[in-house]
């Protein structure tokens, strides 16, 4: 079974991300993807659509507004960096909520319960046409120099971005690949990373303090940006006790 759909995001790098998941998922068919609100809504009207990512936040009408608008609603998984909207979700009946930064894992997930939901079955059902490798794998390969490195999830202590490559520091050793961080986070799980700088990701277990707008991790002083800070105290914030 084919699920069309369509992807909402006037956040041109999370759009971008959005369409390229699609992409690896066999039973997905992206019709098309708008950069606001408006513009999607004649478009819903004239084109039978199983299925609309819609990001929450967008000027001028956002997803709230624009699903409200609807008549008749196609499955729609929610994606936002905020939680506050979880329970309007609800009120509304979507199917899923993701919170940003969206790992595949998770994407993955919401796309396999609207799947069961249009076939009309509840039980776990498995897809031959998802790619096999986002099926909890706690490693990953990377080229480096002459060799070919495995790395466990669990070692990362935090990723350094210089210029086309990537630095990945873990527990032992520190190492150098080509590689980009829009493909490393394809990989890493959204739950358990998070960038803090536009030259850093880290791995949110590892940190050992925070202190201003600097983060403590593995004996180095990272700096957290003002782009990403809102995102990164939203995610802290969940895990304080006081």
């Amino acid at each position: 079974m084919k699920i069309t759909c369509i992807a909402i995001d006037d956040e041109p790098l999370a759009l971008d991300k959005i369409r390229a998941y699609i992409e690896r998922v066999g039973y997905l068919q992206l019709l098309a993807s708008f950069d606001n609100g408006i513009d999607a809504i004649p478009f819903l009207k004239e084109n039978k659509v199983d299925l609309v990512f819609l990001d929450v936040q967008m000027e001028q009408l956002t997803g709230i507004q624009l699903l409200e608008s609807l008549t008749t609603k196609p499955k729609v998984v929610l994606t936002t960096a905020y939680d506050e909207y979880a329970l309007k979700g609800y009120e509304l009946e979507v199917s899923d909520y993701l919170l940003k930064p969206i790992s595949f894992q998770r994407f993955l997930k919401a796309c396999e319960r609207v799947y069961e939901s249009l076939q009309g079955t509840d039980k776990e059902t498995e897809f031959p046409m998802v790619e096999e490798e986002v099926r909890s794998i706690r490693h990953f390969f990377v080229k480096s120099g002459n060799s070919t490195k495995k790395i466990n999830l669990d070692d990362i202590l935090f990723v350094e971005g210089m210029k086309d490559y990537l630095r990945i520091w873990t527990k032992d050793e520190k190492i150098m690949t080509l590689l980009s961080f829009k493909k490393l986070e394809d990989v890493l799980p959204g739950s358990e990373f998070i960038r803090i700088h536009k030259s850093y990701m880290i791995a949110i277990d590892k940190i050992d303090s925070i202190e201003r707008n600097r983060v403590s991790i593995g004996g180095e002083l990272l700096p957290v940006s003002d782009s990403y800070r809102r995102e990164f105290q939203g995610c802290i914030d969940k895990q304080k006790l006081s």
